[in-house]
């Protein structure tokens, strides 16, 4: 058996060592277990809780593509545009649920850009009031097309693992060690025209829905 010599086995033990310490590095960031399975699960679970039917607003669901879900490390979802027939505004809801590493990452801003949209504004933090609870969320529209009446679409996001809401300017760090993590996009549209302006209806949504998404995956 070949015998090691005192700098070789210093240098053996020091890489060692390294290997530890990086792994430590990226835990603290991420959380010393990949995911709590029973937590995930029963996290993916709660999703079924968000009516269909909030208040004035009822819903169509439609899908995430494979694609989307594997690049964005979705391992749950729900995805629906929500219609208030007595004041005819839409928004579509999104909200998913992962681990908290591949969930606190891709914003809007981002991915919103790489399938052609232009940023024309934000992202604003924007603060909502709920249950007693205020939650905040980035705001930001985007302009699509070059066509003489393009179409304006804005965006409200955040992340949360209790029924709140926050946009941290650093969501992988404020959400490290959390065995999973909830994203939530609530975007509108309108036509940039002259003399009209974007109606409120996210804000109107969020004020009636998020009071029932609290209560869905508290």
């Amino acid at each position: 058996m070949m015998k090691l010599n005192q700098r070789e086995l210093t240098l053996i033990i020091a890489g060692v060592l390294m290997l530890f310490i990086g792994k430590f590095a990226d835990s603290s960031v991420n959380g010393f277990a990949a995911s709590d399975a029973t937590a995930l699960t029963e996290a993916i679970g709660r999703l079924e809780r968000i009516p269909a039917t909030i208040g004035n607003w009822e819903s169509t669901s439609s899908t995430l593509s494979e694609r989307e879900i594997e690049v964005a490390g979705i391992e749950g979802y729900v995805r629906r545009e929500y219609r208030n027939p007595k004041t005819g505004y839409t928004v579509s809801l999104t909200v998913l649920v992962g681990h908290s590493g591949p969930m606190s990452v891709h914003p809007p801003t981002a991915c919103f850009e790489g399938v052609g949209y232009t940023l024309i504004a934000g992202p604003t933090p924007t603060n909502v009031r709920h249950n007693k609870l205020t939650s905040q969320f980035n705001k930001s529209s985007f302009r699509q097309g070059n066509e003489a009446i393009p179409e304006i679409v804005r965006v409200f996001w955040g992340w949360g693992y209790d029924g709140s809401w926050a946009s941290p300017a650093n969501p992988r760090f404020t959400f490290r060690g959390q065995s999973f993590l909830y994203k939530i996009y609530v975007t509108d549209r309108w036509l940039e025209d002259t003399g009209r302006t974007a109606l409120p209806q996210i804000e109107n949504f969020l004020e009636e829905a998020l009071p029932t998404i609290y209560t869905a995956l508290k």
